[in-house]
């Protein structure tokens, strides 16, 4: 019934779609290579005299609309965008318009392209030429973004983890690559709210898809960037180097990545235990310290075998080691207050580690039409390993030495494969579907604290097909609605003897999302989202291996979870490009959280669990604002509430609430210099029985360029934090961490960049180009 009740909204929707398109000219605009130019201004004149009709900018598909208002006057098209040559042609239904580079290389030119086009899912951000690239990385100019905000190096969209990012349609399998990439070779970046069908079901929060640009043919781009960080109270803490490649020669693209890190693991912890039935108390006090070496490196290539078809892969290998140790004091209490100076025992914990990943991906496009109209199969391949060894000394008393050890392997293997057809029609109508598999196996090597090794095993498959439909309704909505439907097969064994235990679902999950251009000339809109997920369950929290962070706890996982679902809803209303105001509600059936509890047969000794949950709500509010008080400065605040219930075996909470302020503060004072200066603050706030203190954060960063933007110093602080405290009680335990770690922090970096052969030298600029203006330079 459900799908057929979706079938029948999709015909509805391709109908009025059609309808509502048959007073528009259409058209597309391609490059040599018969690739779409996204941006490029599309200008309608009547003749004979020149009169302004219409104007229009391309979108992603290098697709244009132009409104014909019913009349049969012979009109022409001028299509203009940097760096190419102008054409100027007769305006036909459905007309493909090839653009052509300049002949020579192109000095200095002026971007004016609008930042932000809204979408049906989302929006896309065009920063090609913007100021506020200049100097920063990407993972900085992304949480700069509408909507989007970083804290504690994770990115968030409308308050919830980022669920997935591209680069020029590879997936990462880790957010570092982009501190490496500066935020100048960016061409776009895509916000989708909420995954969409297209995204494997347990795919959760927004999907970010980022753009590079693009060299000419027998053009080239190199960056180089090394710094290091010093923190006042422990020293000298990182030091790093990151190079970028990006060249095309003739039919070959090429970009490479490397990254080498050098990082002090510092955290000062504060943790308090008190054993409510036997009454006693203590407390440990943690120094984590420990340096961490770690490199990657990332090869893609991409090449043109015709004009329609290209063929691309992507090679990716980095590993990090690193040799912390944990120096851990245990006190009791004074007979009257407060805690004693002497320790009643010390610990000394080391915790090495090796984690290694590669990566192999493999794709196949081919255009089928000139409207945009594509076809892709491909396959991703990725391996992880990790190693783990913990080691716990008792080193006070003397006389009573004690020794607490174990160690662990996990091997993981992914395979994917999926194939795609995107179908464009000259009325706006575009329809999407695809065929999807994923394998994944995890292999463990276990050996616990009493030395016994077991050998557990997991493994997961999700085939899946999915289908989309997006068009428009009239001139004013836009709409997208899809269907997936998948397997999700979760089979685990605990020992290498022991039988596998097999969870098998298979499920459909919708999506749906409406944008309403309520009047496009002030930049007023509206957008509505829905998906369906599942999530997928960490293998890890499967097995019942113990993994000690210190003497008193230790993690275990539950071979009993289950595949959590969930339900999101998100509603935004975007005003004249300065506010915006978000709603999400998220539905969430067996959610997994973490429970603490007292070892019975350990009673000084706790431990954390994975469980399922019954249900939880979120319901959130978001309101940002975006001003220039002066031309040389850039404002955003926010502020986030959050209204949150759950019920579990442990809790029964409801109305619990959150709230989350920031500001960011971009300054550019000179054409070569500028700075940025960013805080947060979150007051104490309950989640399901854990209270979260007050924490705040402000830092910032300043830089300089030299010898024409080549050359950048930059200097990057972080001025103060509060740290996390989490109060966890329990009818057995009241368990209270606390972070005491001062990570204020000062870095220096030095980068410089070049370039060479046919290419474009783009000026940044902050105007808004739009088909007005060049009405006005008629």
């Amino acid at each position: 019934m459900k799908a057929k009740q979706v079938c029948a909204v999709l015909i509805l929707l391709i109908g009025v779609a059609v309808a509502g398109r048959a007073q528009e000219l259409t058209g597309r605009v391609v490059d040599e290579a018969n690739r779409p130019m996204e941006y490029v201004n599309v200008v309608a004149y009547a003749l004979p005299d020149s009169a302004f009709v219409a104007g229009a900018i391309t979108d992603a598909s290098g697709a244009f609309s132009l409104p014909t208002n019913g009349t049969a006057t012979k009109r022409v098209l001028k299509v203009s965008f940097v760096g190419y040559e102008t054409q100027v042609v007769e305006a036909q239904p459905g007309i493909v318009i090839t653009l052509r580079p300049e002949a020579a290389a192109l000095g200095e030119v002026t971007v004016t392209a609008d930042r932000i086009r809204r979408s049906a899912g989302g929006y896309t951000a065009n920063l090609l030429g913007s100021t506020v690239t200049q100097g920063r990385q990407t993972d900085e100019i992304l949480a700069m973004l509408p909507g989007v905000t970083r804290r504690e190096g994770v990115l968030q969209v409308l308050g919830q983890a980022v669920g997935t990012i591209y680069v020029d349609g590879i997936r990462l399998t880790d957010t570092k690559e982009l501190a490496a990439l500066p935020a100048d070779r960016i061409r776009r970046v895509q916000v989708d709210y909420t995954p969409g069908s297209s995204e494997f079901a347990s795919t959760r929060g927004a999907v970010i898809r980022i753009t590079l640009r693009k060299e000419l043919d027998g053009g080239y781009y190199g960056y180089a960037m090394a710094g290091a960080d010093v923190m006042p109270k422990y020293g000298f803490s990182r030091d790093f180097a990151y190079a970028v490649y990006n060249g095309r020669f003739n039919r070959l693209s090429l970009y490479n990545v490397f990254s080498y890190t050098n990082h002090n693991l510092i955290s000062d912890d504060e943790n308090t235990y008190s054993f409510l039935r036997t009454g006693s108390e203590i407390r440990t006090e943690g120094q984590y310290r420990g340096w961490t070496h770690g490199l990657y490196d990332r090869l893609s290539l991409t090449y043109d075998l015709t004009p329609r078809n290209t063929l691309g892969t992507s090679l990716y290998f980095s590993t990090d080691h690193a040799t912390p140790r944990n120096d851990v004091a245990t006190l009791k209490p004074r007979i009257h207050s407060g805690w004693s100076d002497t320790a009643l025992y010390r610990t000394l914990t080391e915790t090495p580690y090796t984690y290694r990943t590669y990566q192999a991906t493999l794709r196949f496009d081919r255009e089928l039409d000139d409207q945009g109209s594509t076809f892709n199969i491909g396959a991703d391949y990725l391996r992880q390993f990790t190693r783990n060894r913990m080691q716990t000394v008792r080193t006070l008393p003397a006389l009573a030495p004690d020794t607490l050890s174990n160690r662990s392997e996990e091997t993981t293997n992914m395979l994917e494969a999926r194939t795609s057809l995107n179908k464009n029609f000259a009325s706006g109508l575009a329809i999407h579907g695809g065929l999807a598999y994923r394998r994944i196996t995890v292999d463990y090597d276990l050996t616990n604290e009493r030395h016994l090794r077991t050998l557990p095993y997991a493994e997961g498959q999700m085939p899946a097909a999915y289908v989309e439909v997006q068009g428009l309704i009239g001139k004013r909505l836009q709409y997208g609605v899809g269907l997936r439907v998948q397997e999700n097969r979760i089979a685990y064994r605990p020992d290498a003897a022991a039988n596998l235990t097999v969870h098998d679902d298979w499920d459909a999950y919708s999506s749906f999302n409406l944008l309403w251009m309520i009047n496009e000339a002030r930049k007023i809109s509206a957008t509505l989202n829905y998906t369906e997920a599942v999530d997928d369950i960490p293998y890890s929290a499967l097995t019942t291996y113990r993994e000690y962070g210190d003497e008193h706890s230790y993690t275990t996982g539950n071979p009993d979870l289950v595949s959590p679902k969930s339900h999101t809803l998100t509603a935004a209303l975007d005003l004249f490009d300065h506010l915006a105001f978000n709603a999400i509600y998220i539905y969430n059936e067996r959610p997994i959280y973490y429970a603490t509890r007292v070892d019975p047969a350990l009673p000084s000794v706790t431990y954390t669990k994975p469980m399922n949950a019954k249900y939880e709500r979120l319901f959130g509010l978001n309101a940002e604002a975006r001003f220039d008080p002066l031309p040389w400065w850039k404002l955003r605040g926010m502020v986030m509430y959050t209204l949150f219930g759950s019920k579990s075996e442990d809790f029964d909470v409801h109305g619990q609430q959150k709230y989350y302020f920031s500001l960011s503060n971009t300054f550019r004072f000179t054409p070569h210099m500028g700075a940025s200066l960013e805080g947060y603050y979150e007051p104490t706030y309950h989640f399901t029985d854990r209270i979260y203190r007050t924490v705040y954060e402000m830092s910032g960063s300043v830089y300089h360029t030299f010898l024409r933007d080549r050359l950048a110093l930059r200097l990057n602080f972080k001025l103060f934090r509060h740290g996390r405290v989490i109060d966890t009680e329990t009818p057995d335990l009241r368990f209270v961490e606390a972070n005491r770690t001062r990570d204020q922090y000062f870095g220096l970096s030095l980068s410089y960049s070049f370039s060479g052969g046919r290419s474009v030298n783009v000026k940044q600029t902050e105007e808004i180009q739009s088909y007005e203006k060049i009405r006005d330079k008629r």
